[in-house]
């Protein structure tokens, strides 16, 4: 029975877009502080423009002096200028906030990701994980961007313009209040609309993300088959099908604008109109005066008002984007490793290691990849593990360096079962080299020399496990240790990069060595020659060579034949080939009119 840990997944929990303040430093705390009584500030000033226009027409209606009127243009100058400077300081500490706020979003999501276990991996895809990690962190920081401006701004320039103006005319505040709640009424309608078509359009991303990698990464693949054909009609499907949701949620947003825009001017408009016969209704001159200033100063605050909801509507249009992109965040953060730490950190460090009926089911699957697996390697001891593509070596691998957990049975280090050990402990004694060579862009030297352990390693360390790789005379003529390897090692050859992973592991120098198929693009002299210089220097450590080639696998102490996830047969070269049909048929399909 499987021990790992329980795995929340965070499905079906939505949380609040305000969920990013988690992420908010004291600095962010202050600088927002800041920032709201700066708003205060650049709303006062720009409310009183208004004040000082109304005041002209009085200065300019009541024939007063140019003196005034210059006087009181250069104050509204100053507010002008004023509201202009502390907008721009506003804007720069915006911007650092939520540049701030992203970087530890993307921090706190690389270092949860760094815990999954492939199980987790599996699940939620890398092309998701990658969305998660930039364009949807990307959503937090526009967010956070627009909100410590415009949603903070606009409901006090709102709230205030309307203060201003309640004392005013009932029926202007009354067309004012109309307009507002018109406003809202679309808002919300836009909202529910746009909101289930925004969490569509980011899985739609994941998988046009996912696609564009396997299609890069497979390139030589999909030429090799005349399968470019194919790969773009895959894309073309799910390109079209994001053009289209992308349209749909447009065409939804496109009524926005011009709706705001009509009732604006529309309110504009019924002031006016509606002023205009209150002026016309009234006898006395300097009264009509007095209504026509008011009516201006009164259209001018509503303007403002209407517009600054006019941006929080903007704000909510992107609401669904940032909410979503928040609650696919907040999944990866909420998802607990299902493998998780034991409390073992040191051990014997012999390098035995034995499988006990093992079986492992991918999550998911309907059958066991491995079933009933038992099988012990002895310290110092070389076995190898043959059998057909497909058969579940490469997943029998996995267990011991534990990407994955058993689901039934054990799987021991040194008499621990691995579940036991801190991982960290556990990986430090394993030197496991995949079956696909992953080299990072950098040079050679830190390429072989990788992981924990590499500051006290020296270049003697580094030359000795390439020579052990057959592959010192290569990097030599490189350019030494410093001489560039590009990313994924795409300057390299198959077989060069082969024997560069294995250098890796023989430099890190463990108990136990996993040779997951790392031989199959060498050729069978060099091939050779590496397990030579291989068994010289692993002389004392444990290896489990996992291989479809009888040529590789002969020379070990002793070889397992997997057959559809189950041993079927172990013992010398030449034992199985007396005993095991299976192990006899790939050792004659090898070595076609040759010596077995």
């Amino acid at each position: 029975m499987s021990r790992a840990g329980k795995n929340r997944d965070g499905k079906g929990r939505s949380v609040g877009i305000f969920s990013f303040m988690r992420f908010y430093g004291r600095t962010d705390w202050a600088l927002t502080l800041i920032i709201l009584v700066m708003t205060f500030a650049q709303v006062y000033l720009e409310l009183e423009l208004p004040q000082y226009m109304a005041e002209i027409t009085d200065v300019i209606t009541a024939h007063g002096t140019t003196d005034e009127v210059v006087s009181k243009s250069f104050a509204m100058a100053a507010c002008a200028v004023g509201s202009l400077a502390v907008g721009l300081m506003i804007s720069v500490q915006v911007g650092w906030i939520s540049s701030s706020v992203a970087k530890r979003i993307r921090a706190t999501q690389f270092n949860h990701i760094q815990k999954f276990s492939m199980a987790e991996v599996d699940r939620i895809s890398a092309a998701s994980l990658i969305t998660r990690s930039t364009n949807d962190v990307k959503q937090i920081q526009d967010f956070i961007g627009i909100a410590l401006q415009s949603l903070m701004k606009s409901p006090i320039i709102s709230v205030w313009a309307i203060l201003r103006i309640s004392s005013g005319n009932l029926t202007w505040t009354a067309a004012t209040f109309t307009a507002v709640l018109l406003m809202t009424v679309t808002v919300v309608t836009i909202m529910r609309l746009t909101a289930p078509r925004y969490k569509l359009i980011q899985r739609l991303k994941d998988a046009i993300n996912g696609q564009t990698s396997a299609t890069v990464t497979g390139q030589r693949v999909i030429r090799a088959y005349n399968a470019e054909e194919y790969e773009e009609e895959r894309f073309t499907g799910i390109n079209s099908d994001l053009m289209g949701t992308i349209i749909g949620v447009n065409h939804i947003m496109a009524a926005n604008v011009p709706i705001n825009s009509f009732l604006r001017n529309t309110l504009t408009m019924v002031i006016y109109w509606l002023g205009a016969f209150i002026i016309a209704g009234t006898s006395s001159e300097p009264e009509r005066l007095v209504l026509f200033s008011d009516m201006i100063v009164f259209a001018t605050y509503a303007t403002m008002a209407l517009n600054a909801f006019r941006s929080i509507v903007q704000i909510f249009n992107v609401f669904p984007r940032a909410k979503v992109s928040m609650n696919r965040i907040w999944e990866v953060l909420t998802t607990e490793p299902t493998i998780l730490d034991g409390e073992k950190e040191e051990g014997e460090c012999a390098g035995s290691l034995s499988f006990d009926r093992v079986s492992f089911r991918y999550p998911g699957a309907a059958a066991d990849t491995i079933h009933d697996v038992s099988f012990t390697i002895n310290p110092g001891e070389t076995v190898a593990l043959i059998g057909a593509t497909g058969c579940g070596k490469s997943t029998l691998a996995h267990l011991i360096s534990r990407f994955y957990d058993c689901s039934e049975g054990s799987v021991e280090v040194d008499g621990i079962d691995v579940r036991d050990y801190r991982k960290d402990s556990l990986r430090s004694r394993v030197g496991y080299v995949t079956q696909k060579s992953m080299l990072l862009k950098g040079n050679f030297r830190d390429n072989v020399n990788y992981g924990e352990g590499s500051e006290s390693r020296t270049d003697d360390d580094i030359w000795n496990a390439l020579r052990v790789a057959c592959i010192d005379d290569f990097v030599e003529k490189s350019g030494g240790l410093d001489a560039p390897v590009a990313e994924e090692g795409k300057n390299l050859s198959g077989g060069q990069k082969q024997r560069i992973s294995i250098a890796r592991a023989v430099c890190k120098g463990p108990e136990i060595y996993v040779f997951d198929d790392c031989f199959s693009a060498l050729d069978y002299r060099t091939d050779r020659e590496i397990r030579t210089r291989l068994g010289r220097a692993t002389d004392l450590a444990t290896v489990l060579l996992i291989t479809q080639r009888v040529g590789t696998a002969r020379s070990a102490d002793r070889i397992l034949v997997m057959d559809e996830g189950t041993i079927i047969a172990q013992g010398t070269h030449s034992e199985l080939l007396d005993s095991c049909i299976q192990y006899r048929e790939i050792a004659v399909s090898q070595h076609a009119g040759g010596d077995l």
